[in-house]
C-alpha cells in the first residue's frame, strides 16, 4: 500500500489522541477518578524515573557514540518534562505537599509537548535529509508561539484546551507532512516507526492533560502512567536492536582485525622472500668463482632451503620443527662460503608447538651478519627451545661482539618483519638483548594457550 507509513502516523495520532479525550471524559461522566491515589501516583514517578534513566542513557550516547545524534536525547527530555507534570505527577506531588496552581504543569506540559514533537520532527528530517521551505520555516514558529501564548492564557480561565487542540493539530499537520515527504522517496527504517509510535503516545497523554488542566475533565488516575509506561516500553526495543547490532559488528569487527592481521602477515612475506632469495643467489655467484663444488653444494642446500619452506607462506602459523629445517638448511648454506666455519648448536627440549614461516630465520641470520662470531675463535650461536609453565621458550643467542640494537632495527627488514610477524599472529614481542662487546640474545615467549586458539 502506497504511503503506509503516512496512513499509520495519522491513524496512531488520531486513535492515541482519541484514547485520551474518551477515556478521560467517560470516567468524568461515570463520576470516577476525582480522588488521587498514592500508591498510582507513585508507580508513575517511577515510570518517569525510568525515562530520566533513558534519558541519561541518550545524552551519554550523543556525546560518546560518533554515529548518534542530540535528537533523541531531546526528545527524552522533552518527554521526562511532560509526563511528569502530567495529571498523575500532579496529584501525586500535591499527595506529597507541593501544591501549585494546576495552569502552571498544563503550561509546562504543554511546552514539553511541544518540545516533543518538534524534536521528532526535526530526527525524520535528519534522517531523510528533507528541508522545509524557509517562509514555512519562519512562520510555523511565529504561529506556534501565538497560539501557545493564548493557550497560556485561556488556561487559567477554563478554555485552554481549545488553543490546545488547535496547536496540536497544527503540530500533527506538520509532522505527517514531514512522513509524507520521507516515504516518498525513501524506504522507512525501523527507527523512523519508534519516532511515530513516541509522537502519537505523546498526543494522547497531552490530549488529557490539557482537558484535565481546563478543568473540563476530573484527573483520572492512571491514564498518564499508561502513557508514560508505554512510551518507556518503545525505547526497549530500540535499545535490545542496538545491542543487537552492536554485537554484530563486534563480531564482524574482530574477524575483519583477524584478516587484517593475516593479510599484513602475508605482505610481509612478501617482502622476505625476494629479500633472502636475493641475498642467496649472491652467495652462490661468489662461490661459483671460487668452486664449482662448492657452488653445487650450496645450490642443493639452497633448494633444500626453498623446498622445505615454500608451503609455508600459505600458512599462518608452521610446525616449530619445520621452521627449524628451514633454519638448518640456511645455516648449512651460510657456512658453506666461509673458510672458518660458525658452529650452530641445536638444543632443542620442546617442539611441539607453532611459530609464524619465516620468523626464526632472520634472527639467526643476523647473528650470522653482525655477531661477529665467525671472527672470534670459539664463536658459536646456541638455537634452544624448552617448556616454561604455560609458555613455549625460543632463545637464539651467540658470544660475539654484540650490536646496536637500535641500529639493527632500522636497517634490517628480516628482523623487523619477523617481529611484527609475531606480533600480529601470537601477539609476542621477541626481548632483543645485546651490546657492543658482549654477546647477543634472543628471547620468544609463546603463549600456548593463544598458539592452541589459532588451530
Amino acid at each position: 500500500m502506497k504511503n503506509k507509513v503516512l496512513i499509520f502516523s495519522v491513524a496512531g495520532i488520531a486513535a492515541a489522541s482519541a484514547v485520551g479525550i474518551a477515556v478521560s471524559l467517560i470516567f468524568t461522566l461515570l463520576g470516577m477518578g476525582d480522588t488521587s491515589s498514592v500508591a498510582a501516583g507513585a508507580v508513575h514517578i517511577v515510570v518517569v524515573g525510568l525515562l530520566f534513566l533513558t534519558l541519561i542513557v541518550e545524552i551519554v550516547s550523543a556525546a560518546t557514540i560518533e554515529d548518534s545524534t542530540y535528537h533523541t536525547a531531546l526528545i527524552t527530555g522533552c518527554l521526562f518534562i511532560q509526563y511528569l507534570c502530567s495529571a498523575d505527577g500532579a496529584l501525586f506531588f500535591a499527595d506529597m505537599g507541593l501544591r501549585l496552581h494546576p495552569a502552571v504543569y498544563g503550561i509546562v506540559s504543554e511546552i514539553a509537548f511541544l518540545g516533543a514533537v518538534a524534536g521528532c520532527c526535526a530526527y525524520v528530517m535528519y534522517l531523510y535529509k528533507l528541508r522545509l521551505n524557509t517562509i514555512f520555516l519562519t512562520v510555523l514558529p511565529i504561529l506556534a508561539a501565538l497560539l501557545f501564548a493564548v493557550y497560556a492564557v485561556t488556561l487559567f480561565h477554563g478554555y485552554g484546551y481549545i488553543a490546545h487542540f488547535v496547536v496540536a493539530a497544527l503540530a500533527a499537520a506538520v509532522f505527517c507532512s514531514l512522513i509524507f515527504f520521507a516515504e516518498k522517496n525513501n524506504k522507512i527504517g525501523m527507527t523512523t516507526y519508534f519516532v511515530i509510535a513516541v509522537v502519537c503516545l505523546s498526543f494522547g497523554a497531552q490530549n488529557a492533560n490539557a482537558m484535565y488542566y481546563s478543568g473540563l475533565t476530573v484527573a483520572l488516575q492512571g491514564i498518564s502512567l499508561f502513557f508514560a509506561a508505554l512510551t518507556f516500553a518503545m525505547y526497549v526495543p530500540v535499545y535490545l536492536m542496538f545491542c543487537i547490532r552492536t554485537d554484530s559488528k563486534a563480531v564482524k569487527s574482530i574477524e575483519y582485525q583477524r584478516q587484517a592481521a593475516l593479510f599484513e602477515a602475508k605482505a610481509m612475506l612478501g617482502q622476505i622472500k625476494p629479500h633472502f632469495i636475493f641475498n642467496s643467489l649472491e652467495t652462490i655467484r661468489s662461490l661459483y668463482h671460487r668452486d664449482a663444488a662448492s657452488g653445487d653444494t650450496a645450490m642443493n642446500y639452497l633448494s633444500d632451503f626453498l623446498r622445505d619452506s615454500i608451503n609455508s607462506f600459505d600458512h599462518e602459523l608452521i610446525p616449530f620443527e619445520t621452521e627449524i629445517d628451514t633454519v638448518f638448511s640456511y645455516t648449512e648454506f651460510e657456512n658453506i662460503k666461509r673458510e672458518h666455519k660458525i658452529e650452530v648448536v641445536f638444543d632443542l627440549d620442546f617442539v611441539d608447538f607453532r611459530v609464524p614461516p619465516f620468523s626464526v630465520q632472520p634472527f639467526v641470520e643476523n647473528a650470522f651478519k653482525y655477531s661477529g662470531v665467525g671472527e672470534i675463535p670459539g664463536g658459536n650461536i646456541i638455537i634452544s627451545s624448552y617448556k616454561s609453565g604455560d609458555f613455549a621458550a625460543i632463545e637464539i643467542a651467540d658470544n660475539g661482539r654484540g650490536f646496536d640494537v637500535n641500529k639493527i632495527s632500522q636497517h634490517s627488514h628480516g628482523i623487523r618483519n619477523a617481529c611484527g610477524r609475531f606480533a600480529l599472529t601470537l601477539g609476542v614481542t621477541p626481548e632483543i638483548t645485546a651490546a657492543p662487546g658482549k654477546g647477543t640474545k634472543v628471547k620468544i615467549l609463546i603463549d600456548l594457550r593463544k598458539e592452541a586458539e589459532k588451530q
